[in-house]
């Protein structure tokens, strides 16, 4: 059950969060005094007497206020009351499948093919997820076959529908795409015949940058979008390195530089940057980074901490996680990187989910039954359905959902004569899994605004968990956390209002 929250911020302003009317309202402490008492049965206009002399009304937990407005108080209250901004909301129902049919319809409308173009690496990253630090199959130097990806291209082409759109994503996946170029060449060739001139390709690449000179013409007479890991200067990008140990940071800014100089255009459309933060480096010092040197803001994300292999569990944390820091709310990191700061991002999530001032149709603006879940059954997690964005084809015969899944969910096989998708065993799979998990996500408040994949909450283990799992302290913590940066910096808040939401 997600009930009403109230809470107190920094600056000592009361709020009050109510799920039944998806609204944010300032108001008087004494209200949340009211409804505390309330829920206890008891009668407020004696509690107001009872506390009250020479004029003034002290009420434990909202001070003191005369009497003349501690009832003015109790008919806001009332009238709250009675509008359902008390009122508890149940939790959504989680009892939703997927069917063989949404899979067959998926194939026919993705938007991303990803190739693991090889297994190979010239890099060796004491992070990778290869490492001794994870739990992982072993990886060795297998490379895509061109005849492989044929197959499945045309497979996914002439199964394409008219609601697919004419763009088509090709990624190029790792060990490092370049060290098989020739596949690369082959595939961007097929995609040029004739008879897919109706399709419009991008074609995108993950690359750690070492031979990035070498092939620069190639790249840029194809327009590919490339995304280089670096963890932005010499020292936050110590843990990328060569495979005799030697950093790999001169090498491969020495690449990127050579491409911007000899395809500045190139390189300011098509070029940007992965980044993994760690004890080694910060939000303040990769935004410097990259926008001193070339002008840009990365990517950010975190370190993986799922399949940690238990017996360097502790060297792990200590390595990558125990020193990390972190910037405080509202500080001038997060103005700068702006939406490409998650603290950021939180704020403009908040207030799209919780404040009751983002609408997304008009119908919402005059009726609060559109923001009712009803009886509608969802399905746990924010997991993408199969093929309902990408699909990922792995070296070594594999068809997964995407790059990041590990190899026991595989969604299919491939090898030199057949295609295998089954869309029953696909279906039941996912469902399983589903049901695995709902019991847990239940008792979760943000489950109808997830932000969690099924296949990164260790579901396979028989004990999920997740990071962003949140019960009601940790939601009215986020509630006032976001409450406390936009009441210290109002012009910060309006500019969100400005560009994180606007009509596309």
């Amino acid at each position: 059950m997600k009930n009403a929250i109230s809470f107190t911020t920094t600056q000592g302003n009361t709020y009050l969060y109510s799920p039944y009317r998806n609204s944010m309202l300032l108001c008087h402490p004494l209200i949340a005094t009211l409804w505390r008492a309330d829920k206890e049965q008891i009668d407020l206009k004696a509690l107001i007497r009872n506390n009250s002399s020479n004029r003034q009304c002290t009420l434990n937990g909202s001070g003191t206020c005369s009497v003349q407005e501690a009832r003015v108080q109790l008919s806001r209250y009332r009238f709250l009351k009675k509008q359902g901004y008390f009122r508890p909301v149940k939790p959504i129902n989680l009892e939703g499948l997927i069917t063989p049919k949404t899979i067959e319809d998926n194939l026919g409308t993705i938007k991303q093919v990803i190739f693991e173009t090889t297994e190979d690496c010239n890099l060796d990253c004491v992070y990778c997820i290869y490492s001794k630090y994870y739990i992982n199959r072993e990886r060795g130097k297998r490379e895509f076959r061109f005849s492989d990806a044929r197959r499945m291209l045309a497979l996914i082409l002439s199964r394409r529908s008219k609601a697919a759109g004419k763009e088509l994503i090709v990624s190029f996946y790792g060990g490092e795409p370049l060290k098989n170029i020739g596949f690369i060449r082959q595939v961007v060739e097929f995609c040029k015949a004739p008879e897919y001139q109706g399709i419009r390709f991008r074609f995108t690449m993950s690359s750690n940058g070492l031979l990035l000179e070498r092939y620069a013409g190639f790249l840029a007479e194809n327009q590919m979008e490339v995304s280089i890991s670096l963890d932005g200067d010499s020292e936050g990008n110590r843990f990328r390195v060569l495979k005799n140990n030697k950093p790999s940071h001169p090498l491969v800014v020495k690449n990127i530089d050579a491409v911007r100089e000899r395809y500045p255009e190139y390189f300011d459309k098509n070029i940007s940057f992965l980044t993994v933060l760690h004890n080694s480096n910060s939000y303040g010092s990769v935004y410097a980074f990259f926008t001193e040197r070339y002008n840009k803001t990365p990517l950010i994300s975190t370190i993986n901490t799922l399949n940690i292999n238990k017996e360097y569990a502790d060297e792990f944390r200590e390595t990558f996680l125990d020193k990390r820091r972190t910037d405080p709310p509202g500080s001038e990191v997060m103005k700068k990187m702006f939406l490409s700061h998650p603290g950021v991002l939180e704020v403009a999530d908040n207030i799209e989910k919780y404040s009751g001032f983002v609408f997304k149709n008009y119908y919402q603006v005059i009726s609060s039954k559109s923001r009712s879940k009803g009886d509608k059954h969802f399905l746990p997690t924010a997991t993408c359905l199969p093929f309902s964005m990408r699909v990922f084809l792995s070296a070594d015969g594999s068809i997964l959902p995407c790059e990041h899944i590990s190899r026991i969910f595989e969604i299919g096989q491939y090898d030199d004569n057949n295609i295998t998708i089954t869309p029953d065993t696909i279906a039941q799979m996912y469902n399983d899994l589903f049901g695995k998990i709902k019991t847990f996500c239940s008792a979760c408040l943000i489950a109808d605004h997830c932000k969690e994949c099924v296949f990164n909450t260790g579901i396979e283990t028989g004990n999920p968990t997740c990071e962003f799992f949140t019960d009601e302290p940790r939601f009215t913590a986020g509630l006032a956390r976001v409450q406390d940066i936009i009441e210290r910096d109002p012009p910060f808040y309006e500019r969100i209002m400005r560009e994180a939401f606007y009509e596309k």
